[in-house]
């Protein structure tokens, strides 16, 4: 159902882009969606979990690791319980917006093309739509729609920097990251990379792609010093 919808909606994606600005035509993919998939608004955010985990099941395990990995870092931030468990769900459902992506984008034995690309960069702001249709709180609709921006401003959607970046969305890409690099399934065309040579490529992205101090709290929330260990080799 979700592959159909998708597959329905995007083929004039970059035509529509040319005329509507990305709110409007979100706006209209998402209600076309809505009305082929006979979603639920109210059901909140178990709900959209779970829709999540039965529509996208390996997307969904891998921000199941994701959300553990920033708890982690939320925890060497000093973040309580209350912090913790909206890191959580930011984590959980950083990729949602994945279930109107076709799988076969989403598993391609290959790099994807510059379409499949356009495809796949539009998930954030479809996760925001889902969060906002689900009457999720503002503030986790806002930090899945970031978990793509860059530190130095060149990431996506809206291409925020720096401090304007929500947080929470901070940790959670750094730690996407890793675990994209380390055990992500969804692409097999990469070889997964060792603990150290992931820590490797965060730390070279310090600055860049990253957080300074998400980075360094990310790598100080290993067991027994390992991510700083490597840091400093």
């Amino acid at each position: 159902m979700h592959d159909e919808m998708a597959l329905e909606i995007f083929p004039a994606a970059t035509v529509r882009l040319v005329n509507l600005s990305w709110g409007n035509y979100l706006q209209k993919a998402f209600q076309h969606l809505k009305s082929l998939g006979k979603l639920q608004r109210k059901n909140g955010t178990e709900a959209l979990i779970q829709k999540f985990k039965d529509a996208r099941p390996s997307s969904f395990h891998h921000s199941v690791r994701v959300a553990r990995f920033a708890r982690s870092t939320g925890r060497a931030f000093g973040f309580d319980d209350a912090r913790l468990k909206q890191l959580s769900y930011t984590a959980v459902l950083h990729d949602v917006g994945k279930m109107f992506v076709p799988e076969r984008v989403l598993s391609l034995p290959r790099k994807p093309t510059r379409a499949e690309l356009f495809l796949l960069h539009l998930h954030p702001s479809f996760g925001a739509l889902l969060a906002s249709y689900f009457n999720l709180p503002p503030e986790l609709r806002v930090r899945t729609e970031h978990h793509h921006e860059r530190w130095d401003g060149r990431g996506y959607p809206h291409k925020l920097g720096g401090e304007d970046i929500p947080f929470m969305a901070r940790i959670v890409q750094v730690a996407d990251t890793y675990d994209a690099m380390v055990s992500d399934p969804s692409r097999p065309y990469r070889e997964p990379r060792t603990h150290d040579e992931a820590v490797r490529e965060l730390h070279r992205e310090e600055g860049k792609q990253f957080d300074p101090r998400v980075i360094e709290a990310f790598l100080d929330s290993f067991p027994s010093g390992l991510g700083k260990k490597v840091r400093e080799q």
